[in-house]
């Protein structure tokens, strides 16, 4: 079976604050280390469940999305990292040959308390995405977009706020707490050691099920896809003059903006392009 798993920074255990997820916080290269050896964590699980290939790919936005430590991640997977790889952006790797979906060091989405730094997709951004009227989370992303290619979301790991929120996709998904939320900047944190026995045991036990069919993919959303996307700040005018061109995005008001996807691969770029469009002639997502 081959496994895909999406790391992201904000979910990694002992990670409470946004320096820690930044290149200008002090313990920043100590963090790259843990992310990496949380998602070794997964990887070496996933092969004892009976994995016959795993794919990581990068999810975290920052350094062009190449955070993972390289020369040590674990030698049996391939990496997927770097900015630019078309598709659904941070879900280039998610094919139809994929058996399960992990999602390593996830966060809870935009609004929720008191989830660890929660955010869907921009944080300087976004306050709220909405879809068809209610919030969602990077991780509705993920399940949506594996649910179009036949693939079921079957683990994340990251504190109980998204547990919470991934279970009610899936109520079957092995769920890892790594860190108690107590605030969106604070949590009571399993020591990243103890947290990584965690880690790979859920993925263990996540391959595991996924080969006895435990895990269905998600279908509930149906297209196409309407996104309601709530800017922090009001939309400048470059932001205004890219998006008056573009048939799929209609400004609401200064500060949110309607996109319509007929899939999820387009769904997630067009939303993402909003953290960005606010650059003079850029056009492209």
């Amino acid at each position: 079976m081959k496994v895909y798993i999406s790391v992201d920074m904000e979910g990694i255990s002992g990670l409470v604050r946004w320096p820690d997820v930044s290149p200008r916080g002090i313990d920043f290269e100590r963090n790259r280390r843990l992310m990496t050896l949380d998602t070794n964590a997964a990887i070496a699980g996933a092969f004892a469940g009976g994995a016959t290939e795993v794919v990581v790919e990068e999810n975290h936005g920052v350094e062009d999305l190449c955070v993972l430590l390289m020369d040590e991640i674990d030698p049996r997977c391939r990496v997927i990292r770097g900015a630019g790889r078309g598709g659904s952006t941070t879900m280039a790797g998610l094919k139809t040959d994929c058996g399960v979906v992990l999602l390593i060091g996830h966060h809870a989405r935009a609004g929720s308390r008191p989830g660890i730094m929660a955010h869907t997709i921009s944080y300087e951004g976004f306050r709220l995405v909405s879809l068809h009227g209610l919030p969602i989370g990077e991780p509705d992303f993920f399940a949506i977009r594996a649910g179009e290619l036949g693939v079921p979301i079957g683990m994340v790991s990251g504190d109980q706020v998204v547990a919470e929120q991934v279970a009610a996709i899936n109520p079957d998904a092995e769920c890892v707490i790594v860190k108690e939320a107590l605030s969106n900047q604070a949590a009571d944190c399993i020591p990243p050691a103890r947290a990584r026995d965690l880690i790979s045991a859920g993925a263990k036990r996540t391959v595991r099920r996924a080969h006895s069919g435990a895990f269905k993919p998600y279908s509930a959303v149906p297209a196409p896809y309407v996104f309601d996307v709530e800017l922090k700040s009001a939309m400048n005018d470059a932001m205004r003059k890219n998006l008056e061109v573009q048939k799929d995005f209609e400004i609401v008001n200064d500060g949110h903006v309607r996109v319509i996807a007929a899939n999820m691969d387009l769904g997630f770029r067009r939303v993402a392009y909003l953290g960005y469009a606010n650059r003079p002639g850029v056009l492209k997502y």
